[in-house]
């Protein structure tokens, strides 16, 4: 009987231990279970966060850079194409109030005057929109890229330029009438050609950079 007991003790002992080992396998395995499943949704969680990241900083970044195109176009092009139509008008005034008046100096003088006064709201009217170009592209300057950032401050330095060439060039252009000297204007719009050129240069290795940058993000 005694025998018999410690038989049945012994497979006892043994279920119950085989039980706990059993048991604590199953807790680590589920345990490590868990620990995978958090360890697995972390990482998914940093991804999708670093995808989502990623995505918005190149919606903000692509939207930013068109808009600072279209400002560029909107300062170059569609600002020469109105200052064009208002210096056409100018200039017919101050050739129909010269001309026929040449001989007379006061008449000749308040001409000039008037010409000069009038080519100086031009003036004005383009500093505004050159400094509203600065001031809405200032922001994205903070999220360029060193490359793309350095290409930027290259046409703010070329456009500051232009504008300084062509405020010069319209107050020297009574003056290069009156004494029918055309050197110097001639000289300011090759300038200004030249500066052209430059900037277009920029723009498309500008263009190049950006697409660089956005493909890294």
């Amino acid at each position: 009987m005694e025998i018999f007991l410690s038989i049945i003790g012994g497979f006892v002992l043994g279920y119950f231990t085989s039980y706990a080992n059993e048991k604590g396998k199953n807790k680590a395995v589920i345990e490590d279970t868990q620990q995978i499943t958090e360890e697995r949704e972390k990482v998914t969680s940093k991804y999708n966060l670093d995808s989502t990241k990623r995505k918005i900083q190149y919606e903000t970044k692509s939207n930013s850079y068109m808009k600072y195109f279209n400002l560029l176009d909107e300062l170059s092009q569609n600002g020469n194409l109105e200052a064009h139509k208002e210096f056409l008008p100018i200039l017919a005034k101050f050739n129909s109030d010269y001309i026929p008046n040449a001989e007379n100096v006061e008449k000749a003088s308040k001409a000039a005057a008037d010409f000069s006064n009038s080519m100086q709201k031009i003036m004005f009217k383009s500093q505004d929109k050159y400094l509203k170009f600065k001031n809405e592209t200032n922001a994205l300057k903070l999220i360029a890229g060193e490359d793309v950032l350095k290409l930027m401050n290259e046409i703010d330095e070329i456009s500051q330029l232009s504008f300084n060439v062509s405020s010069q060039m319209m107050k020297d252009l009574a003056e290069s009438i009156i004494e029918k000297n055309l050197s110097k204007l001639d000289l300011q719009k090759n300038t200004l050609e030249n500066l052209a050129t430059k900037t277009i240069v920029l723009r498309e290795e500008l263009t190049k950079e950006i697409r660089k940058e956005l493909s890294e993000i």
